[in-house]
């Protein structure tokens, strides 16, 4: 979805860790009020890699995926045909391209369907609207048979208990060795699947690449002759200052990088928790006024693009493609997209990313995203067609190098892409239109592990790989994943809002760094204190 001021500011605070707080997991009751633990009394699914693609550089244990430099030559189908029964199968999911032809209009979807085996019936929201959606949906019983989640939903463990399958007998443990798709997701996706001591969905896994961090216009670094990776925050400010130059409406930061600032100073990932299991979070630190105190400063001193704070993220990105500003904050998955708005730029045209830089001259801590984009749902059924829908979803769950998963992400060859000369899938006008380019939303139905690859480019892949590298064995992770808290459901969206344009506020120069004191405290009162004491209660639940 496209970033608007609000949740560009969002992102600043702790994109990931915000949203993370309002969309994990569970307790094992429906409670109206309280926190809890996902996986409390649940074993979850057994992890069991799938073996049957040889990536270029193996993933780790610590996060970091496999690495490939061209698609997997000679793809075979790794599934003994249609998985569905024959009856259409009703669902709703989002999209966050424009929305794909309709079925009877779109040979992609039309094939979808005769390898599942079923019609794919799919109700496609733009993804901004998708709450909305869901919202009418849930109330009026019309989600359909598998649906995404909306993970600001108010009740959502109430809603799961009373309107979602319990997928703990078919799931836990190794009975998920049933669906070997499904059992190669890691086991950090599973956790926030849990809810009401139950597996109540499926995770729409992205694993660390939904981790955060600043890209670099490294053409342009190079042409100013910048280092692209500073060492201290005050060599960051003077990268700023060398890539700036008003008069030629130049500026060197799309937006003010809060998440990254926070970083710098050291700051828990949203939420941190100490040996006594007492929350604190990020906001209530010292060290969130100095992130405050830089962001206004970058401001102050035109070093960020000056429409930043009514822009959308697809504006941020198009000056990043334009060289308007050269540093840009996203997520890795976001890499591709960082190409797509530079492909009017030239071959010069490189993207790096940068180490973020500590207050003591080494590489900052750097925050883990949430493990998940989001999660997915069946509606309560009987076992046999909850088996069938199990089965479709596994199939959808094919991993990269599969026949399926080059279906699934390309379409049919000569009509929706053909192969380059490195064995790398290009999709046609076609494709792009009737696939999505490559991200039809079943894919907010399940998803496969997110692998490290750039069709067309193995250095980018490797460029991505070396960094995470240097950064994920220490990342830090944000404890509240896989926790619950119902007052962070109800109000935590309001509460959101609030520190947002209350950061706003201070980085445009409208209101102190002092008045951050007085938004803490409300923010405290309003419901933060309540989420924090929710946050501890499963927190120990998990901790013994």
């Amino acid at each position: 979805m496209s970033l608007s001021r609000r949740t560009f500011l969002s992102a600043g605070i702790g994109a990931a860790a915000l949203m993370a707080s309002a969309s994990c997991s569970s307790s094992t009751t429906p409670p109206a009020t309280g926190g809890g633990v996902a996986d409390a009394g649940v074993e979850l699914p057994t992890y069991i890699r799938f073996e049957g693609v040889t990536a270029d550089l193996p993933g780790t244990d610590d996060g970091i995926p496999d690495t490939f430099f061209s698609y997997p030559a000679n793809p075979q189908a790794a599934t003994d045909g249609p998985p569905a029964d024959g009856s259409a199968i009703q669902g709703s999911v989002p999209v966050n391209k424009a929305v794909p032809p309709s079925m009877d209009r779109n040979s992609y979807w039309q094939a979808l369907n005769e390898r599942i085996g079923s019609e794919l019936r799919l109700t496609i929201t733009p993804g901004a609207d998708y709450p909305q959606r869901f919202a009418t949906a849930v109330a009026g019983d019309g989600l359909g048979d598998v649906f995404t989640i909306d993970m600001s939903f108010a009740q959502l463990p109430q809603f799961l208990a009373a309107q979602c399958q319990d997928l703990t007998e078919f799931l836990s443990g190794d009975a998920i060795s049933d669906y070997p798709f499904l059992a190669n997701l890691p086991t950090d996706s599973w956790r926030g699947t849990v809810y009401n001591g139950a597996i109540y969905g499926l995770p729409i896994s992205r694993g660390v690449q939904s981790s955060g961090l600043l890209y670099t216009r490294d053409d342009l670094f190079e042409a100013r002759g910048v280092d692209p990776q500073p060492a201290t925050i005050d060599d960051f400010v003077q990268t700023c200052r060398d890539l700036t130059d008003t008069r030629a409406n130049t500026w060197a930061l799309t937006n003010v990088p809060m998440a990254t600032l926070q970083q710098m100073y050291g700051l828990p990932n949203t939420w941190g928790v100490d040996d006594a299991g007492a929350f604190s979070h990020a906001i209530e630190a010292d060290g969130y006024k100095a992130a405050l105190e830089l962001g206004r400063s970058l401001v102050a001193d035109e070093l960020v693009h000056p429409d930043f704070a009514d822009a959308t993220g697809a504006d941020a990105k198009g000056w990043f493609g334009a060289g308007s500003s050269a540093i840009h904050q996203d997520t890795y998955s976001a890499m591709g997209s960082m190409y797509d708005v530079g492909s009017t730029a030239g071959e010069g045209y490189l993207v790096g990313l940068m180490l973020t830089p500590g207050e003591d001259g080494q590489p900052a801590p750097f925050w883990l995203g949430n493990p998940n984009n989001t999660i997915s749902a069946i509606a309560k059924g009987d076992e046999a067609r909850v088996r069938m829908l199990l089965e479709v979803l596994n199939f959808l769950a094919a991993p990269i190098g599969t026949a399926e998963h080059l279906f699934r992400k390309y379409g049919l060859e000569g009509v929706h892409y053909d192969f380059d000369g490195n064995n790398d899938p290009v999709l046609t006008e076609l494709g792009e239109t009737e696939a999505s380019g490559g991200t039809f939303p079943i894919e907010y139905l399940i998803d496969g592990p997110r692998p490290n690859y750039y069709p067309g480019r193995p250095q980018v892949a490797q460029d991505i790989y070396d960094h995470m590298q240097q950064v994920i064995p220490t990342g830090v992770r944000n404890p509240t994943v896989g926790l619950y808290s119902a007052t962070q459901g109800t109000v935590g969206g309001r509460l959101n809002t609030t520190l947002n344009d209350a950061t706003n506020a201070i980085l445009l120069g409208r209101e102190p760094v002092s008045s951050w004191d007085d938004v803490v405290a409300d923010w405290r009162s309003a419901g933060g204190d309540s989420i924090r004491s929710e946050y501890e209660e499963g927190y120990a639940a998990a901790n013994g």
